[in-house]
């Protein structure tokens, strides 16, 4: 039975269901407005605090302050703060460095250092093909004086300017080694960074990644295609000790491996997905591909390893990867320094997720001790994760010519 309701019946219902949105808006608006009132108040107390501190600290302090260094302390208090072991202030001078390395291309002295706990600075990396390196400049080492000066007189921070940003083309310094004393004179120059490095043994390819930077796809680029035109019938990729959060090197190495996909996704704070690398065009490599991860295979690296997993079929030799989807992303500050900050959780968008547990190797191959490879000698490598993936490797090739035969 159908029932005819008035005009004036309608008008009503509209009114009342008006009357009732407008009231849940308004309830939902006071809400948000009351939780933005709060933060702002709580920001007001922490500066007030801060403030507070400060005031005190100044009228008593009885030390002279340096301004740069507490301004610097305050930005990584803030940072640290946040609990995330990734989220962090860079100071400018570690940003200029840092940025170098994302390049992969620095002008150095060829050798990087960090501040050692007697206020002296000690010798982390030596550059390939610096003038440290054919010296023989030796991580561990420890620099004393700089162009005849102290390093205490100098100040580490000044000292560590000296070697990494002032544009003198030649730096003295005076090292201490097992107690001895040595000097050195390094020259300034420009040394790109060697992220990838290619072998061919037989008729396999063998590809190690050690970093991510911008130059990093261009360098794989080369390899590969001098692989390919002599013409290998399998490729291995070793990512043990790969990390690092670039995209674009990532998706350009990808880009010469898998088929048309969506290869990685990102998922953001507010819940949004979103693809951040899609291969638009279809591989030129129909090759069986093997990859050799570890426990500190890592970020890009697992991201890199899934993506090759899902849409290539790789094979992966090793052990668990570390199992770290976060990715960070860098704000560059006014003054030179930054501000690096978790912001996405990213996955292959085959549906392989590493969060927490990592990928579980196909051929689970422990080492006892890190193997210091020769990759110009893999026949005879001792190492025992290349040897199981030139297995694998070579028994997916025969399996593949015995198809073809058929």
């Amino acid at each position: 039975m159908n029932k005819k309701f008035s005009l004036g019946v309608c008008i009503s219902l509209i009114a009342v269901a008006c009357a009732v949105t407008f009231v849940l808006t308004m309830s939902l608006s006071l809400d948000i407005y009351n939780q933005r009132i709060a933060g702002v108040g709580e920001r007001e107390a922490i500066y007030a605090k801060l403030q507070d501190i400060d005031s005190y600290v100044r009228n008593n302090f009885f030390e002279t302050i340096d301004e740069d260094r507490l301004a610097a302390g305050i930005m990584s208090g803030y940072m640290s703060g946040l609990g995330d072991n990734k989220s962090r202030y860079i100071p400018d001078l570690e940003f200029y460095e840092l940025s170098q390395y994302m390049k992969g291309r620095i002008i150095t002295t060829g050798v990087q250092v960090v501040r050692n706990e007697d206020g002296y600075i000690r010798i982390t990396d030596v550059y390939d093909g610096s003038s440290a390196k054919i010296q023989g400049v030796e991580v561990g080492d420890i620099i004393t004086h700089i162009n005849n000066i102290q390093v205490l007189e100098l100040g580490a921070e000044n000292a560590i300017k000296l070697l990494s940003v002032d544009e003198s083309a030649r730096v003295n310094i005076t090292i201490q080694r097992d107690g001895e004393e040595q000097r050195f004179s390094l020259i300034r120059q420009e040394i790109d960074l060697l992220t990838v490095r290619g072998i061919m043994h037989e008729d396999i390819g063998f590809i190690r990644i050690s970093g991510f930077a911008e130059n990093t796809g261009n360098q794989f680029d080369m390899i590969i295609d001098e692989m390919l035109a002599n013409d290998i019938k399998g490729l291995i990729i070793d990512v043990r000790g790969l990390s690092g959060c670039m995209i674009a090197p990532q998706r350009q190495i990808l880009d010469r491996l898998l088929p048309r996909s969506a290869a990685a996704v990102a998922e953001y704070r507010n819940g949004s997905i979103n693809t951040i690398i899609e291969i638009t065009s279809d591989s030129d490599i129909s090759l069986p591909i093997t990859l050799i991860a570890d426990g500190s295979t890592a970020e890009g690296g697992e991201l890199f390893a899934a993506a090759l997993k899902d849409f290539a079929a790789a094979q992966i030799v090793g052990t668990p990867t570390k199992g770290d989807p976060v990715f960070t992303t860098i704000r560059l500050l006014g003054d030179g320094s930054a501000v690096l900050l978790s912001n996405m959780k990213v996955r292959s968008g085959g549906g392989t997720s590493f969060d927490g547990e990592g990928i579980r190797p196909d051929f689970f191959i422990e080492l006892a001790t890190p193997a210091d490879t020769d990759l110009d000698n893999l026949e005879y490598t001792l190492d025992l994760q290349i040897r199981k993936a030139f297995e694998v490797t070579e028994a997916r090739i025969s399996q593949i010519t015995i198809q073809e035969e058929q």
